[in-house]
């Protein structure tokens, strides 16, 4: 069973080209076909309708001059009708006879053959309404009209007639089927060059996508061959594949600067601990109580960057440790600007508060207190004294708009976009010597982002940032 799926499955994997080449050749032939043979049919039908309309105009025609001649006269004269023939033979009609009412012979009207000496007429009866009787290929069809004078019944008239393909409209249909067949292999020809071209022009392209995207899974994310295409969806796709590269090549970029920075950050700790011990081992340091707890203080600070690295962890897989509940926003934001109060009289910078009241959402009050501290201790961080921080919170759009805007040395447009990512220090706003571990605003996009919200950063290098985290109002 596992061995035949795995056959079928093999079996219909085709190329893009093949399949799409198969298609075309299918649907150019059966247009091919049905269009003409449907063309075809209806001018044989239109044709035949057409003959046999203007056959019963002709023989009726006929029956009216032989009863003007009888009319004329007031009998059937052989000589008067001996000069009639042309008047009365008309194409395709071939012979006509004159019977009394008896059913005796009076006259008969004979044309050549086009095709040979004439067969002998079928005897029939049989006739559409039309008066044309369809008999065999080939054969002549035979057709009887009373002849009456001043109504009554003078004589008969019999006449034998081409079949349709023996008329010059069926040689004309016959000849007619006969080019289009060789039209329709000529176009069936052509059509299947089109369909390798068309095929070609829409696989190639795709093709080298697939080559594209297969340089990129081995590490060239710019792996850009001057693709283009003139089709919106080809180029749509060419440009995806691009910027997922270009997307790829900045995210391997962060994780080696990443993999740097905590190497980085884990080697200086451990590095100082290493060097206190080795003290103490060659007794260089006395162990001292000092000694001793600025050991301690570098362990506490490797756990402690453990310890964050962890939570970060926990809330970016799917929101683990968020316990929603009723959260009084207003109250929370004005508690969190309390407790940083002290902090930043201390460095004499100051900090505004601009929050509306009543507030409140479905949220994690505890996680969503940490994101704010974190934008508020990094608002201090990289603000001068006598600067000014404003702490703010507003409804906007059925949404509640916290904001931290503050009057430091801002970031720079080249580091903005990456301000989010863990460990992720600029050269300038964030050096190793102004503290931190790099990762507070990892963290507070992860606490937003599992509450569902957003947070943005607005910044200009000497100029100061403002930080947006917002929330859907859930009210409960």
């Amino acid at each position: 069973m596992v061995s035949d799926t795995g056959s079928r499955s093999k079996l219909m994997k085709r190329s893009l080209r093949t399949q799409m080449l198969f298609q075309y050749v299918v649907i150019v032939i059966i247009c091919m076909l049905v269009i003409p043979a449907g063309i075809s049919k209806l001018l044989g039908r239109q044709f035949r309708l057409f003959s046999s309309d203007r056959l019963r105009e002709d023989q009726q025609e006929a029956v009216r001059i032989l009863e003007e001649n009888y009319d004329l006269r007031g009998h059937w004269d052989i000589t008067a009708l001996s000069g009639l023939r042309g008047d009365i033979l008309r194409w395709p009609m071939v012979h006509a006879a004159l019977y009394d009412p008896e059913g005796i012979l009076i006259a008969e009207f004979r044309r050549p053959m086009r095709h040979g000496a004439m067969r002998g007429p079928m005897m029939n009866s049989s006739s559409d309404d039309r008066g044309f009787v369809s008999p065999g290929r080939g054969e002549l069809a035979m057709n009887e009209f009373p002849v009456s004078s001043g109504g009554k019944v003078v004589g008969s008239v019999r006449f034998l007639c081409l079949p349709f393909i023996e008329s010059r409209e069926g040689i004309f249909l016959k000849k007619f089927n006969s080019h289009m067949k060789y039209a329709i292999g000529f176009m069936l020809i052509i059509a299947v060059i089109i369909s390798f071209v068309m095929a070609d022009l829409i696989s190639r392209p795709v093709l080298n996508v697939s080559k594209m995207a297969s340089l990129i899974g081995k590490g060239r994310y710019q792996a850009d061959e001057g693709l283009k295409s003139d089709i919106t969806e080809l180029q749509a796709l060419i440009d995806s594949i691009k910027r997922l590269g270009l997307g790829l090549e900045e995210q391997e970029e962060l994780r080696k600067r990443l993999m740097s920075d905590i190497a980085h950050e884990l080697r200086n700790p451990l590095a100082i601990i290493k060097s206190h011990l080795e003290a103490f081992e060659d007794g260089v340091w006395e162990p001292t109580r000092e000694r001793i707890k600025l050991t301690v203080d570098e362990i506490d600070r490797l756990s402690k960057m453990i310890s964050e690295i962890e939570k970060l962890t926990s809330i970016e897989n799917a929101g683990n440790g968020i316990v929603l509940g009723s959260a009084d926003l207003s109250n929370l934001t004005e508690r969190v600007a309390m407790t940083f109060d002290p902090l930043y009289r201390s460095k004499s910078v100051d900090l505004k508060r601009e929050i509306e009241a009543d507030v409140f959402l479905a949220a994690d009050e505890t996680k969503i207190r940490q994101a704010v501290e974190n934008l508020l201790s990094n608002a201090l961080r990289y603000t001068d004294s006598g600067g000014t921080v404003t702490l703010s919170l507003v409804r906007s759009d059925g949404a509640a708009d916290i904001k931290v805007s503050d009057t430091g040395i801002g970031i720079s447009e080249q580091d903005l976009p990456y301000i989010f990512e863990r460990f992720y220090r600029t050269d300038k706003s964030r050096t190793r010597s102004s503290g931190g571990l790099g990762i507070g605003l990892a963290i507070t996009r992860a606490i937003v982002e599992a509450h569902g919200g957003k947070v943005m950063a607005e910044s200009r290098e000497g100029e100061g940032s403002t930080f947006t985290i917002t929330l859907p109002l859930n009210k409960s």
